[in-house]
């Protein structure tokens, strides 16, 4: 039997913002003005749309930032769900930072090159 929601659809761009959240909550990061903040191990990342920025050690005061930037597969993808496939791909595997920082041009979050269509 089919259940029917009341009231209003819920758009694309609501259904990202929760999915966000679940994944903020599933990772343990933090929403932090536009950016919301990973902690892996010693290493801290600082996730906002496109854009990513890595503090290696989390104890050490001198340390610096270093910032990249990462963009998704889908072109149509809502803000709120590319920072949340960023949050999962970091948490998974920190070193993707290294790749997409090494990166020339466009490339998937992943870190996988985007090839060129003819």
């Amino acid at each position: 039997m089919a259940v029917i929601a009341e009231g209003p659809l819920e758009n694309s761009a609501d259904r990202a913002k929760r999915y966000l959240q679940c994944i903020a909550a599933l990772t343990g990061a933090t929403r932090v003005d536009d950016a919301y903040v990973l902690d892996v191990g010693k290493t801290r990342f600082h996730v906002r749309h496109r854009y990513v920025k890595r503090l290696r050690d989390t104890t050490d005061p001198e340390c610096a930032y270093e910032e990249t930037c990462f963009y998704p597969v889908h072109k149509g993808m809502p803000n709120a769900e590319e920072i949340a496939t960023a949050l999962l791909q970091l948490m998974n595997n920190p070193a993707l930072f290294e790749r997409w920082a090494a990166q020339n041009g466009a490339f998937k979050a992943d870190g996988q090159a985007f090839s060129a269509t003819k």
